[in-house]
């Protein structure tokens, strides 16, 4: 079980984020490349809107085939090139996180470019589950 921790000697989280996350010992561990909106077919979206709700579904497919869930999300490490996506994203990221028991460690960043002037928002994910929780 990963273990949220907001210690109260901090100020508290000003997002949908938690300051860190314990992982317990001999857990599986998953990292992601960073996921931009690109559509299964290839096609890039042209809003941030939409490239941001593809990141995610992107990142779901990707825990699902090694047998994780949102849940086992450790940390986001968000980059965007427009400084007005955090609302955007703030919205997604409470859709699919669905549980406001597990709110993972977050990184947000705004940034000049990424890989292609027309990827607007990047989303890098660190995942971990337990091994005795693990079905495989």
């Amino acid at each position: 079980m990963l273990t949220t921790r907001n210690p109260k000697t901090v100020a508290p989280p000003s997002g949908l984020y938690s300051h860190s996350i314990e992982i317990p010992p001999n857990a599986r561990w998953l990292y992601l490349a960073g996921q931009v909106g690109l559509k299964p077919d290839g096609t890039l979206p042209e809003s941030l809107e939409e490239q941001d709700e593809q990141c995610w579904k992107n990142i779901i497919c990707i825990l699902e085939d090694a047998g994780f869930s949102v849940e086992n999300i450790v940390k986001l490490n968000v980059l965007s090139t427009d400084p007005d996506a955090l609302p955007i994203h703030a919205k997604h990221r409470a859709k699919y996180l669905l549980n406001d028991d597990h709110i993972p460690a977050s990184t947000w960043a705004n940034i000049s470019s990424l890989a292609t002037p027309q990827i607007l928002i990047e989303v890098e994910v660190i995942a971990a589950k337990e091994l005795a929780a693990i079905d495989n």
